[in-house]
């Protein structure tokens, strides 16, 4: 279709969909099946109309045994209704509309939808070959608790021979995996082989040996190889059954109806490589040929949304009340402002007292957060304001959670419990929602808090110096008190006096509020001891504010890029020195600290090169002349200078002295306020079968 022809066929669709779509989940049916096939579809109604009317048609032999679940990624689209009516005359089938994903990670979503022991995944536009269903069931039925992946052979476009057995891991158009044939489907079609990967427009295995899908993929591409590669670290293989054939259909005349672009794709390959251990070094060469002078931008950006916070959770959740529509409203506009995905919840029920709804809502976001696969999951209530800071708070929050603990209650000292934030993780999500279910069926508590509900079942309690985000007041959030005499000067440090690279990372500090003054500072010393260089000019830092009266300094590398949320981090960390007394604050929070604690404690501040970037210091005046005095200058003393940094070795270990001694002290605030340009390092990590087959 030409390219004008193309634009004319969507905004004609674009139109058309305006119209309101009113479309409902199938309930389940209640049977038990042997073998769910499932299948995730947007806007894709012929396709997903031949897949499954060829099954009725050329596979009634096994239709006794099966169940269909029809998982609509757009049910706001013209096809929903006609897809929804397939439930009315298809026995043992399932419509559901789904948007809470919208990828082609939704694959997930259907195991936990799906009721039979064993699962097949189609896409919405393959065909099985005769016999194919049979054979897959006939293989799980000698293979009963089988924990490998079964595919089979992709047929040509004629169907009227193999055309791919299997997929190499080899590169190909940007994509990983490259279609290869295995003779032995062909010398002995009745026997199963292992194979290394295979296309995944059809493939099944027992439901609960499913390893799941990373639940932050996004966009399409991806879990070619990755899925595989979980598989055969769960035990499992990945075998090809020749007799379970498939046609699929991969011409678009209408084109490609979701978003398909570099972005995303590189997103999932750094989450799912990274997952499974392989390395990443070769994913970066390989975009790098194909995409060429584009790459790096692209990288860049990947790069920054694979460190976005709310990836250490699984998912953000808001407490609503569907009776109120504009907190959710403002909810919903931070969040976008940010870039932070939240999911709604409200109340199954629309009386009762508060507490009650609020519970009610609560459950529904346990059951958001099961469906998903959320390995935990943050509830924020809608009267909170979501500012930036927040998520990089809550990061540092669960970072510091006991590896047993199952949930966590966030409030401020003296702060009522009502709109605390809560943390759940997924050990607790079903007992949580059981217990909070059976009790809203028998009296209602006009007291009930949730808050004190979780706590009184042994909850981790998180008091805060101060409130996690302001209140909402009227809708609108509280209007930030400014502190005029604050007179804040930035250094940045850098080791390689690379000026363009250091006016591209941090000129967007000159426009932090009440920012007076931003410097650089260059170190001279010897490269091969950068940590003596770091600390040479991180005095000079203090030095500097020193001379010209800075009311604080704020010392950070040159080689980051400045996050979104800096501003907002930055104001918290000064109010926390004009208000808390601390000395330094850290806005830098380093897992593989030997001592690092959040709240009113300290975190070691690593300055090798690697990681030196990640962290930047906060430093009021007060202590200024303290450091001065405790680290000699390297100038006037070098000797005292070099005794100081043979015994403290890097900054970090003097931070954790200083502030245990009582000289300064130290608070880490949040985890930092830049990311690295190339954080995500695999290093020599690599899996046995990327030695294997040298990715």
């Amino acid at each position: 279709m030409p390219e004008f022809d193309d634009a004319l066929h969507r905004a004609l669709k674009r139109l058309q969909s305006a119209v309101p779509v009113q479309v409902k989940e199938t309930p389940p049916h209640g049977e038990s099946a042997d073998l769910t096939i499932a299948i995730a579809t947007y806007d894709d109604f012929d396709g997903a109309y031949f897949t499954i009317h060829s099954i009725l048609v050329h596979h009634r032999e096994i239709l006794d045994r099966v169940e269909f679940v029809l998982l609509d990624n757009n049910p706001e689209g013209l096809p929903a209704p006609m897809l929804e009516s397939f439930a009315g005359y298809i026995d043992r089938f399932r419509y559901i509309p789904f948007t809470d994903v919208r990828s082609t990670a939704v694959r997930d979503v259907l195991f936990r939808k799906a009721t039979g022991k064993y699962v097949l995944v189609l896409d919405s536009h393959v065909i099985l070959a005769p016999g194919s269903l049979s054979a897959l069931l006939a293989y799980f039925d000698a293979n009963p608790e089988t924990d490998d992946l079964i595919q089979g052979p992709m047929l040509s476009q004629d169907s009227s021979h193999i055309a791919a057995t299997h997929m190499d891991p080899k590169w190909r158009n940007g994509m990983f995996g490259s279609w290869g044939v295995d003779p032995r489907a062909k010398q002995h079609p009745d026997v199963p082989f292992e194979i290394i990967m295979q296309g995944l427009g059809s493939f099944a295995c027992r439901r609960e040996a499913w390893p799941g899908l990373n639940s932050h993929f996004t966009g399409f591409g991806g879990e070619e190889g990755y899925i595989h590669e979980k598989f055969r670290i769960n035990g499992g293989k990945v075998v090809c059954l020749p007799t379970f054939g498939w046609h699929h259909r991969f011409e678009r005349p209408a084109g490609v109806p979701y978003r398909i672009n570099w972005e995303d794709r590189v997103h999932n390959y750094l989450l799912g490589w990274n997952e499974v251990g392989w390395d990443l070094d070769s994913l970066h060469r390989q975009f790098s040929r194909y995409l060429g002078d584009s790459y790096p931008e692209i990288r860049r950006r990947a790069e920054l949304s694979v460190q976005r916070p709310e990836l250490v959770f699984g998912g953000v959740i808001v407490l609503s009340d569907d009776g109120r529509v504009a907190p959710w409203r403002s909810c919903l506009a931070e969040a976008e402002s940010i870039e932070l995905t939240v999911h709604r919840a409200i109340p199954a029920e629309d009386d009762g007292p508060d507490g009650w709804r609020t519970a009610s809502a609560f459950v529904a976001g346990l059951d958001k957060a099961i469906l998903l696969g959320w390995k935990s999951v943050v509830f924020l209530d809608e009267a909170r304001v979501i500012e930036p800071a927040v998520m990089y708070k809550l990061r540092n929050i669960t970072d510091d959670l006991p590896a047993e603990a199952d949930a966590a209650v966030i409030h401020a000292h003296g702060e009522d419990l009502v709109g605390a934030a809560l943390i759940v993780r997924a050990a607790a999500y079903r007992t949580l929602r059981d217990e909070l279910s059976r009790s809203m069926d028998g009296p209602v508590r006009s007291d009930f808090s949730l808050a004190t509900y979780l706590l009184e079942r042994g909850a981790v309690d998180v008091v805060l110096d101060r409130p996690l985000s302001p209140a909402r007041v009227g809708g609108e959030p509280t209007p930030a008190v400014e502190d005029s005499k604050s007179d804040l000067g930035v250094v940045v440090v850098n080791l390689d006096l690379d000026i363009d690279r250091w006016k591209a990372s941090w000129h967007r500090f000159i426009r932090l509020p009440r920012a007076t003054a931003v410097e650089r500072e260059s170190a001279f010393e010897d490269v091969m001891n950068q940590e003596a260089a770091f600390a040479v000019s991180w005095r000079r830092a203090v030095s500097r504010a020193t001379e010209k009266s800075w009311d604080s300094v704020l010392i950070a590398a040159d080689d980051v890029s400045l996050l979104e949320a800096a501003a907002s981090i930055l104001d918290h960390a000064r109010e926390d020195l004009d208000h808390r007394d601390w000395d330094v604050v850290q806005l830098g929070h380093d897992a593989k600290s030997a001592d690092g604690a959040l709240i009113d404690g300290s975190a070691l501040l690593r300055t090798s090169p690697e990681n030196r970037g990640v962290h930047a210091v906060l430093v009021h005046s007060r202590a200024f002349e303290r450091i001065l005095d405790a680290i000699a200058d390297p100038e006037v003393d070098p000797e005292a200078f070099e005794k100081w940094a043979g015994h403290y070795q890097t900054l970090g270990n003097y931070l954790v002295d200083a502030n245990a001694g009582g000289a300064l002290t130290c608070l880490t605030l949040a985890p930092g306020i830049a990311s690295t340009r190339s954080l995500i390092r695999s290093g020599a990590i690599e899996s046995e079968y990327s030695r294997r087959f040298s990715l």
